[in-house]
């Protein structure tokens, strides 16, 4: 039974990208080859959804490539790239959603990471087995570290809709919420719970035996 490393369902931080210890060749993935122009492409969209990020270099792109499929073992696809891609499909849905509302700098990253994702100049395609999408499961771990809290508040909008949706007994696209409205909601409870919790640790006497109230 093949087994994956765990390393590789983190961020690219935890991605070694070591090109000296990536080995030589390994089956499937000697075959992958991109253009100077499609690297360049690839690195222009990191500089732009991940600024302050180094490009990276063709060995290594290729080194991850050779880790990863070894990694993977005899799976047809890696879960490293099939949680990212997950995530970007949580991007295309915050940037259909006319209900959310979001700083317009990050808006464009988004834009783009979902462009390079989607489009067709791509570094290794996604019909290339087991490492297909490499580059964009890579892209989206260079964004994640600035749209985390963004799709993690998003996805928290989407649920509190769903369940003002079945309270109202409509369907989420027809609840009138958007993102301030959510907010307020939201913060009316945080404070609603702080008012419970101190009622709760509150005393309404200090110290002693009280009398007990009897009734004659």
């Amino acid at each position: 039974m093949p087994t994956v490393n765990p390393d590789f369902n983190r961020t690219i931080a935890r991605l070694d990208l070591d090109t000296e210890r990536s080995g030589i060749f390994t089956p499937g993935v000697s075959a992958v080859s991109f253009t100077d122009a499609d690297l360049r492409h690839f690195n222009d969209c990191v500089a732009r959804v991940a600024p302050g990020t180094p490009p990276l270099d063709s060995l290594q792109i290729a080194g991850a490539a050779r880790r990863l499929a070894r990694a993977v073992g005899e799976a047809s696809q890696a879960r490293f790239i099939l949680i990212r891609m997950r995530r970007a499909g949580e991007v295309r849905a915050l940037l259909r959603d006319r209900g959310w509302s979001c700083d317009e700098a990050l808006r464009q990253r988004m834009v783009d990471l979902v462009a390079y994702v989607d489009g067709k100049q791509r570094l290794i395609p996604d019909d290339v087995p087991v490492i297909g999408g490499l580059d964009a499961a890579l892209l989206m771990d260079l964004a994640m570290e600035d749209l985390r809290a963004e799709l993690d508040q998003y996805a928290d909008f989407c649920r509190y809709r769903q369940g003002e949706a079945a309270r109202l007994g409509a369907a989420p696209q027809d609840v009138l919420l958007d993102r301030p409205s959510w907010e307020a909601a939201r913060g009316e409870e945080v404070r609603l719970e702080r008012q419970v919790r101190r009622i709760r640790e509150s005393r309404y006497a200090d110290g002693g035996e009280h009398e007990v109230f009897k009734v004659r």
